[in-house]
């Protein structure tokens, strides 16, 4: 009888999913629309429905039926009408604002009208129109027996910030031309309009400069034999991408690094460099201490001359110089470049770096180009207006603003997309010098700086994230088995980015007003069936934790699937599940939180890392067991002064025993002269060495050899500690024996 029941629920379960999967509801739009008022009618899209334009929009009309077609299988009749007809999608300009990007969409039973305040309005439109269509629309293969209704509104919408951007580090993992236009669509579906394109960095140089072909031919590829790995954007590829774009309203934005990041130029072409020693490519990540001699002008006759080829090939109002991570050990023994500071009366190599900004600014500028640079060059100093990119410490867009500068947040807080989304285990490898960016720390982005006066707010342009592909040569474990014609690299790189990027998409679109954490999860659930639909990775979510409550002896666990069309399925005896396990109907009992783990199943292939209640200090287990903790109370300050731990129990015989300090909260450093160990209130053995641990962790582990255990002894270990500034620090102390 039991298991009719379940059989029941789980028939039940999979029906309620079958009827509601690809249902259109047009509440579902990301990002959110600043006004969407629903009608109560419906439009069904037909092989009748025309798609009309005016005000020059043919190009226009024909992306949209190029993108409804597919999956519709119906080619759609393009043609000029000043006014919509019956059973048509109308299409047409008419400026409200200056907000060239916003757009009205009316839908009725009749027609549908969009009318943009320009022809990036227009396509903004469409892709809203995009979403009130069932979710097959985004699939590239005829989809049968579908109903192609829109439900009926008004939507006026219209952008917060007018730079929605995303960075593709193609430098240090080489992205084909298809995966570039796969993401440039990607961006679309979201609004998005920038893409940045890291195109130097000291693994790689991408873009074909005629003038210096072995700026490719050496500089694009690295390793040697069957290692050497990979490639570069012929100009022609190139101008395929920015059309490519174009179409889709965003704008390509090339980055040429300048003075660092730049060994694979130095390796080509070695003059450039302050030795001229021949160098190579690097093959495993590093920051290189190469840099473009700042004192010979052959290097500025250089860039100028790459210059030119770039600014040729990109319309774009703005050129990314780099500027970031620039150490000037060859500067500083550079009889070249010394020469230039003295000439020029600076005192420190850095200026020079200021000197070189200033110098390719105005090369730049002559060509009708802004520089955008990470915001290291913004604080330095510059003589023009530029756009600096945030991404460590957002009161530097007060400096840059105040000094006339445009600021665009790129904060590595909550935009670097090469971190991991979660702690997990199992999580995929990714970025470990930041804590996690979950979905919602993404959504949770403010991009208005507190401080900061409203006269200067708008020079904040927009958002921006990044992606950075160094994970690609840290080891191999990314790298594509070449024979069997994988695509591990673009899996990886959408499962970093998805959904991801929809979140930091309407942190730069909706007003900040308009903004729910809430709303936004309940509207993503659809979005991974579009991802599916389009061909998109993705990672997909766990189940979310509803609520958890002691239900006699045992504790009752609630959980809703987040994922339109999955299931949970769900374990009780503490291994982790897999998608044949039971499916998860209602709340379920368990003696304790730590048996219990639960996964999101889209499909037997396709599914999430485990929900589950770990242990406190799970995460810290190689580190043995926890013997205790300190807080600001138990820190003195900046003097030193004794923290105590009990050892005993933990002691269990003789032996070498390793003792860890490991930070977890607060603005403080912990640093420690070293730890005693006390037998029955008697020093027996200590390890005395300088350690610390904070965000950072040097030196923490203390060694000790207990020689004379004794059953039943007290055992007491000592340590001398201090904050570095202060006592505002918090962390445990582990002990681990060490195997023999």
């Amino acid at each position: 009888m039991l298991l009719e029941t379940t059989l029941g629920k789980t028939c039940l379960l999979f029906f309620v999913i079958f009827i509601s999967y690809g249902q259109a509801n047009a509440s579902d739009i990301i990002p959110k629309p600043e006004r969407y008022e629903p009608n109560g009618e419906v439009f069904s899209l037909n092989q009748s429905t025309k798609i009309q334009y005016r005000n020059g929009l043919k190009t226009m009309a024909a992306y949209l039926g190029k993108t409804i077609s597919p999956a519709t299988g119906w080619d759609f009749k393009l043609s000029a009408s000043n006014k919509p007809q019956k059973n048509s999608i109308h299409l047409s300009i008419d400026p409200q604002d200056d907000n060239k990007e916003g757009y009205r969409l009316m839908v009725n039973s009749i027609n549908i009208q969009i009318i943009g305040n320009s022809e990036a309005g227009v396509f903004n439109g469409i892709q809203t129109l995009r979403q009130m269509l069932p979710v097959k629309i985004f699939n590239s293969r005829r989809q049968k027996d579908v109903d192609w209704a829109i439900e009926g509104a008004y939507v006026e919408d219209t952008p917060a910030y007018p730079w929605r951007g995303m960075m593709l580090d193609v430098s240090r993992y080489f992205y084909e031309v298809s995966y570039v236009k796969q993401l440039v669509d990607m961006m679309a579906m979201y609004k998005m309009n920038v893409l940045h394109l890291h195109l130097i960095d000291d693994a790689g140089w991408r873009i074909e400069i005629k003038k210096y072909p072995r700026l490719t031919s050496v500089g694009g590829f690295r390793g040697e034999g069957h290692e050497r790995t990979g490639g570069y954007y012929t100009q022609e590829e190139i101008k395929e991408i920015i059309a490519y774009a174009a179409l889709r309203n965003i704008e390509v934005i090339p980055e040429i690094e300048i003075p660092a990041h730049t060994l694979p130029a130095i390796a080509a072409y070695p003059h450039l460099s302050c030795t001229g020693a021949p160098q190579v490519v690097q093959t495993q990540h590093s920051i290189s201490g190469e840099l473009y001699c700042v004192g010979r002008e052959s290097t500025f006759d250089f860039l100028e001359d790459v210059f030119d080829e770039v600014v040729a090939l990109f319309p774009s109002k703005y050129i990314h110089i780099g500027g970031d991570e620039a150490r000037y050990d060859r500067w500083a023994a550079c009889s070249h470049c010394q020469k230039r500071k003295d000439s020029l009366g600076l005192e420190k190599e850095a200026d020079l770096q200021v000197y070189f900004t200033n110098r390719i600014q105005k090369v730049l500028k002559k060509r009708g180009k802004t520089i955008v640079g990470w915001d290291e060059i913004i604080e330095r100093g510059l003589d023009d207006k530029a756009v600096g990119m945030v991404w460590h410490n957002k009161e530097k867009a007060i400096l840059g603003t105040q000094a006339g500068h445009d600021m665009v947040m790129a904060l590595s807080s909550h935009a670097y997309f090469d971190v991991a989304e979660s702690s997990i285990p199992g999580e995929v490898k990714a970025a470990t010098w930041l804590s996690p960016i979950s979905l919602e720390k993404v959504y949770s982005m403010d991009p208005v700086v507190e401080g900061l006066d409203d006269a200067y707010q708008s020079q904040v342009l927009g958002v921006h994230a990044t992606l950075w592909s160094d994970q690609f040569i840290h080891g191999t474990i990314l790298q594509e088995i070449l024979p069997i014609n994988e695509n591990r690299s673009e899996k990886y790189f959408d499962y970093l980015t998805f959904p991801r990027m929809a979140a930091l998409a309407e942190v730069g679109w909706t007003d900040k007003n308009l903004k729910d954490w809430s709303d936004f999860e309940y509207r993503m659930r659809k979005h991974y069936n579009r991802y599916d639909e389009a061909g998109y990775g993705y990672r997909v979510p766990q189940p979310k934790l509803i609520g958890k409550k002691e239900v006699g002896d045992g504790i009752e666990i609630t959980l809703e699937n987040v994922v339109e069309g999955a299931h949970i399925r769900y374990t009780t005896n503490g291994l982790k599940p897999n998608t044949y396990d039971d499916v998860y109907i209602s709340p379920i009992k368990v003696d304790k939180l730590s048996d219990f783990k639960a996964i999101t199943v889209v499909n037997r292939h396709q599914f999430s890392l485990p929900l589950y209640f770990p242990e406190k200090y799970e995460q810290y287990k190689k580190f043995g067991t926890p013997m205790g903790e300190w807080k600001p109370t138990l820190i003195k300050g900046v003097e030193f002064g004794e923290l105590e731990l009990d050892a005993t129990g933990k002691i269990t015989g003789n032996g070498i025993y390793e003792i860890t300090f490991i930070y977890t909260d607060g603005a403080h450093k912990l640093e420690i002269e070293g730890v005693s160990v006390y037998k029955n209130r008697q020093l027996i053995t200590e390890d005395r060495h300088k350690g610390e641990t904070g965000t950072s962790s040097s030196e923490n582990t203390y060694s000790v050899k207990i020689n004379e255990y004794e059953t039943g002894a007290e055992f007491k270990i000592r340590a001398n500690v201090r904050g570095d500034i202060g006592n505002d620090s918090q962390g445990v102390v582990f002990i681990k024996k060490k195997d023999n």
